[in-house]
């Protein structure tokens, strides 16, 4: 998916001259200190950053550019973007109903997903009752049911711990499992060891894949 890439940010350079190739149906874990070009990593991945070097493809096999036919997409931030005075199963549910899927199965698949992650017994709170926790998993829930074939992880365990923990981690390689190219950054042996392969980096140059 992309070979020989290159970011800088002004004069100092974050990646050098990557190349990594991901699968359908692969878990990827991304491993490295802070700073070591992650989270940029991911973003050129999901094709949010242009690399100023090299190239991004869909597949291998593809030279047509990635934005001329890409992949669906789904983001777990620690971050991400959620509707505070909705309910949980709202703020899930809006996940395939983003990509066209009817109220009803999109409800169905919030229920779903909500219950493989321990948390449908909170359907209907609202997000600022939650806690920091809950909400992560809630986010991670609506990854899930979007049904995505590409699934971008920013240490998705961060703020959580021993059974949560576990239930993101199960949750995660599932998508995998479905077909999913998963990609994770993490700090978390646990999640990496789940995954696939793990790939390391240190001042944006790999050196374990």
């Amino acid at each position: 998916m992309l070979q020989d890439v290159g970011v800088a940010f002004g004069a100092a350079q974050v990646l050098h001259r990557l190349t990594v190739e991901l699968a359908e149906g692969q878990a990827t874990a991304i491993m490295g200190p802070s700073g070591s070009g992650k989270t940029t990593l991911l973003s050129v991945i999901a094709g949010l950053r242009t690399p100023d070097e090299g190239s991004r493809h869909v597949s291998e096999a593809d030279a047509t550019p990635a934005c001329a036919r890409d992949l669906s997409i789904a983001w777990v931030f620690q971050t991400s973007p959620v509707f505070m005075r909705r309910t949980a199963l709202e703020n899930v549910a809006l996940g395939p109903r983003c990509v066209g899927v009817d109220a009803r199965s999109s409800r169905a698949r919030a229920h779903e997903a909500l219950a493989s992650l321990g948390i449908d017994h909170l359907a209907g709170q609202q997000l600022h009752r939650l806690s920091g926790g809950e909400r992560q998993r809630v986010v991670i829930a609506r990854a899930l049911c979007s049904r995505a074939e590409l699934v971008i992880a920013d240490e998705p365990t961060a703020a959580l711990d021993g059974e949560a923990k576990q239930l993101v981690c199960d949750a995660l390689i599932s998508l995998a499992d479905a077909g999913a190219v998963l990609v994770v950054a993490t700090h978390d042996p646990t999640v990496a060891g789940a995954c696939d392969r793990v790939l390391r980096l240190e001042r944006g140059r790999l050196v374990s894949s």
